[in-house]
């Protein structure tokens, strides 16, 4: 079996070789000829881009945007790694900058201890500095207006993570805070379900916790204003904080610090507050307080959607769908709607009724063409699958694409053509380029198969069965399948699945997979990535990282990149990924990087104590809290905090002198929001629950103990 490289023993910082990065970008820009360049619009003819929308971050996986490294580099900001390089509040440059000796029209700056110096220009100074302050929180808030428009259209919380971290002012966070709530006050329950969720993702990553807590904070003393459009403003809002409570984003003590006079909107929130906290199974009950993941979450959107298309069979009813659907306020999945109708259709006794339900929804432009369309596709691509399941799939799928067109309800340049090169599932027609032939009478029991070891391996980590299973079905002629579904999985899993199907790849090529299979198994996935990301939001970013750890270990050559681009579409999410995999392998260290990307997501668990309990010893020694915290949050292990803040309690105990010193740590992890309330509950718990044994060694533990427990709730670091 071929073992995964060693990273100390490969010579050149860069991975791809300059023969190899040149066959790439060759690859590339024939790919790119092949899209007609876009139409200029009027408003770059006339040079009025300069005033249009403010520019928003965008996502790197997109053709020629240029990423904040590239921008920073543009402005000619630090080349040489020392340092940021922007300017200082006062105007002067940071380190490693000309300073502000001149300013940049040439005018000399004063020193205050200038015989010659005026005080009276310091005064237009400030008026300067305050005037372009209040520019950028226009520009921010408009562009945070913008930012938040397109995530509740398009649900891509990477894309609006990234677009606000582009923004490059972390100080202005509150603003977003107070603008998104704001905003889906005055909207629908999915909207809102939204915002909830957008706000537990950019805590303390994009979005520092203090200027969280400033915007909840700001949103509350807008209650006034806010209440003259929406009138029930206190029970929405009450509904936002306990809910970013129950999810870490708040403190439990945020409430207690809600202050009004009695009979006051802010008292009045504050008691309801109080009312949902303390409801029985309140942290279910809030998890679901703007309904369903339904119309943004996609397995919740495509059950419900699920739902109307088979009670529809049953009845008949096109008004309900259409009122069920426009409910769902969902325009941009719409396609899911058109192929599981088309599907479901397929599927029953007779496709009539949904073929004229689709031309109704097309007839009212509740689905639009573009969406038509798309759904159509889907089915088409997938058209060779489905013929498994449903024999005379072929035939129905024909009869609704001639309604379709006769209707006008797809675009006209439609052609009903998969737009793979070709069929996925055929063993060999992608390595030949043949056109799509028959199906192995087997390719769907093994696809179930395939799954059940994947799922089995990822419980039992047994590599040898994982290969005693795939040897046992004798078809390695679908083998690229066992790759496909093993990476997809793994994909919406956690980084130890991710790093369990990275390190299984090695061990299977070529002894049991062969070389040809596993390249067209992830050719595969390349081809799939724009459905995928349907599924799996961060699927491209996850693909580079599986695609580049292959190449590191060996698994498969790098020549793949460059050959794997043409069995790409031009503008395909699959090329981007191939693009940008092939940028990282050319980087410095790429191996090492590669080597690490899912941060060892198989450490033990006693690994992970080894290195909690060698960290508090560190922080005792030097009493670090800033260093302590970063190495706590390298280790990237967010559900095993609990143990760390265990472990901690119980060296206060035993050192009752430090104890001092422990406690002051575990207070700043809570305020930082490092641990969790969840976490920092759940370590606490397992100390007391320990307390029996404790008291055998030493005797004063369970009084130490409910000492330090007292402190943390009364300074409010600990739910009570």
């Amino acid at each position: 079996m071929r073992k995964p490289g060693n990273v100390a023993e490969r010579p050149a910082p860069s991975f791809l070789t300059q023969e190899q990065r040149e066959a790439l970008d060759a690859a590339l820009s024939k790919k790119r000829a092949e899209q007609p360049a876009p139409a200029p619009t009027s408003a770059s003819l006339a040079g009025e881009e300069a005033v249009g929308k403010p520019q928003l971050g965008k996502n790197p996986h997109s053709e020629g945007i240029k990423t904040k490294r590239e921008l920073q580099h543009d402005h000619h900001l630090n080349r040489k790694g020392k340092g940021a390089g922007r300017t200082k509040k006062s105007g002067a440059g940071g380190k490693y900058t000309w300073g502000a000796q001149l300013l940049s029209d040439g005018e000399e700056v004063v020193d205050p201890n200038d015989p010659n110096y005026d005080s009276g220009d310091d005064s237009s100074r400030l008026v300067s500095f305050q005037e372009e302050r209040t520019t950028q929180i226009a520009m921010f808030k408009k562009a945070v207006a913008m930012l938040l428009e397109e995530y509740y259209n398009s649900g891509d919380l990477n894309e609006a993570a990234v677009s606000l971290q582009e923004l490059d002012h972390p100080e202005f966070g509150h603003y977003m805070v107070k603008r998104a709530l704001a905003t889906a006050l005055d909207k629908h329950d999915r909207e809102r379900e939204m915002t909830s969720v957008l706000l537990s993702t950019l805590y303390n990553e994009v979005i520092a916790p203090d200027q969280v807590r400033k915007g909840f904070m700001a949103a509350i003393e807008a209650m006034d204003d806010l209440r003259l459009d929406v009138p029930d403003v206190v029970d929405q809002l009450a509904l936002f904080i306990c809910r970013a409570v129950v999810d870490d984003v708040l403190p439990p003590s945020f409430v207690g610090r809600i202050a009004g006079p009695p009979g006051s909107l802010a008292a009045e929130l504050k008691h309801k507050c109080e009312l949902h906290l303390g409801a029985k199974h309140s942290g279910e009950r809030l998890q679901r307080c703007w309904g369903s993941g339904a119309g943004f979450k996609f397995d919740e959107t495509k059950e419900s959607i699920r739902s109307m298309l088979q009670e529809y069979a049953s009845s008949g009813d096109k008004e309900e769908v259409r009122r069920l659907l426009g409910q769902l306020a969902v325009p941009f999945f719409h396609h899911e709607f058109v192929k599981q109708a088309l599907l479901l259709g397929m599927d029953s006794a007779s496709l009539e009724p949904f073929l004229a339900l689709l031309g109704k929804l097309s007839e009212t432009a509740e689905v639009s063409t573009s969406q038509m369309s798309k759904g159509f596709q889907r089915v088409a691509d997938n058209l060779a699958d489905t013929v498994l399941d449903t024999p005379g799939a072929k035939e129905r799928f024909d009869e609704a694409l001639r309604a379709a067109r006769a209707g006008g309800w797809v675009d006209e340049s439609f052609t009903g053509q998969p737009t793979t090169p070709s069929t996925p599932g055929t063993p060999g027609a992608e390595l030949n380029g043949s056109a799509a032939g028959p199906f192995h009478p087997n390719v769907q029991a093994f696809k179930a198969a395939a799954l059940d070891i994947v799922r089995e391996y990822f419980d039992s980590g047994d590599v040898a069965e994982v290969a005693r299973a795939l040897t046992d079905l004798d078809e390695p002629g679908f083998h690229n399948i066992f790759v496909k579904h093993a990476v997809a999985l793994a994909m919406d899993r956690k980084d130890r699945e991710r790093e369990m199907v990275s390190a299984l790849l090695p061990q299977l090529v070529p002894a049991v997979v062969s070389d040809d299979q596993v390249a067209l198994g992830f050719r595969r996935l390349l081809a799939g990535l724009d459905d995928l990301a349907l599924d799996i939001p961060g699927a491209a970013r996850l693909m580079e990282l599986f695609l580049g750890r292959a190449i590191v270990d060996e698994v498969l050559p790098p020549r793949f990149l460059a050959e794997a681009v043409p069995h790409l579409e031009p503008d395909s999410l699959g090329l981007a990924v191939v693009q940008e995999t092939g940028t990282m392998l050319s980087a410095k260290h790429a191996a090492e990087r590669f080597d690490a990307c899912w941060h060892g997501g198989v450490a033990t668990i006693e690994a992970l104590r080894e290195q909690g309990d060698a960290l508090i010893k560190e922080y005792l020694a030097s009493g670090d809290l800033g260093e302590t915290e970063r190495c706590l949050r390298n280790l990237n292990v967010p559900h095993f905090h609990h143990d760390f803040v265990s472990r901690s309690l119980l060296t206060a105990i035993e050192d009752e002198a430090q104890s001092g010193k422990v406690l002051g740590l575990l207070k700043q992890l809570a305020d930082s929001g490092e641990v969790n309330q969840t976490q920092m509950a759940k370590g606490f718990g397992r100390v007391e629950a320990w307390l029996e044994d404790v008291a055998l060694d030493l005797p004063r533990g369970p009084e130490l103990f409910r000492q330090f427990k007292q402190q943390a709730q009364e300074a409010g670091w600990l739910t009570a």
